[in-house]
This record gives structure tokens, sequence and C-alpha cells, in this order.
């Protein structure tokens, strides 16, 4: 349990995150016919979603693994700034894909279809040499996939910040595509 689940668990953190977004995104589409927002409510809504996944995260990497008695807390600090930049890749991630469901519960569909495949391309299951190279190349557009590497370096090695400059790279990428 200690090697699968605490790497789960980053997955869980953005699928949650996900549904909740997009399930917004749906329901405002489907009560006023358009998403669009305003730039102030729009940052004030995001904002609001990663508070909240901050908050889901601080949850599983704090408590969970220390009631379950998971390998924690081996840099702290960088699990913090990691996690900041984490999640607002994910919160950019789902904003955007939240602005293409004009029904919430086919956005539910899509999200709940998706869970299981993406936890096979983030390299957890078997390593990424494995995967036939154009499927470990869409892994890589996922937070998840550097979300789970870099967060078991800094939780369970203990990583200093700077080994985990090619997942920081990655989320700030995505952050901006987003």
């Amino acid at each position: 349990a200690s090697t699968v689940v605490t790497g789960v668990a980053v997955l869980i953190v953005q699928q949650t995150l996900m549904m909740g977004i997009v399930l917004l995104a749906g329901t405002r589409r489907e009560l006023k016919g358009r998403l669009r927002l305003r730039p102030a409510p729009l940052l004030g809504a995001l904002a609001a979603f990663w508070t909240l996944g901050m908050l889901n995260l601080l949850y599983y990497a704090g408590f969970v693994y220390w009631f379950h008695d998971f390998p924690r807390g081996g840099n702290l600090p960088g699990l913090l700034l990691c996690g900041t930049v984490y999640i607002a890749a994910v919160v950019g991630m789902a904003a955007f894909v939240g602005s293409f469901f004009d029904v919430r519960e086919r956005a539910m569909q899509v999200i709940l279809l998706t869970a299981m495949p993406l936890y096979f391309l983030t390299g957890l299951p078997w390593p990424e040499t494995s995967m036939p190279a154009w499927l470990a190349w869409v892994g890589r557009l996922l937070p998840s996939t550097p979300g789970i590497n870099g967060m078991v370096k800094l939780n369970e090695m203990g990583a200093r910040v700077s080994e985990t400059a090619p997942e920081i790279t990655a989320w700030l990428a995505m952050i901006v595509a987003a």
C-alpha cells in the first residue's frame, strides 16, 4: 500500500478537483447558456478552486498518510511549493476541459471514464519505457504524471526542490498553455 497509495492519492486529488470544476462549468452552461466570465470573477473562481485543491492535497499528504502510516514528511516546504504549482496546473486544465461541456452529466461520464487510463499513463503501474512512445507523450500532457513523480520524490524520498525541476517545468508549461 505504501508504494501505490501515495502515488494514487495525487491522482485522486486531481480527479476530484477536475470533477468539481467540470461539473460546475457544465451546470453554469446549462443554466446560463454560456460560460463566459469577466476577469475578476474568473480569477476569483480559479483561486477558490485552487484553495480547495490545496486543502485536499494537504489532507492526503498529511492526515491520511499519517493515519495509515504511509511514508511522509520528506520535504514539507518542497511539497508545499510543488503542490502550489501542481494544483494550479490541475485547475487550469480542469477549467479548459470544463469549457467544452454543455451538460454536466456528460462531463461526469467523461471524467469517470478517463480515471483508470490516467492512472496507467502516469508510469506508476509500469515504467514509462515500457509504454509506446506516443502513449508516454500523451501522459506527459497531464498534470498527474509529473504530479505523482514530483510528490513521491518530495514526500517519500526527501528530495530537494531542485530535483523536481522537470516536474515543476512541466506544470508551469501546463499553466501557461491553459
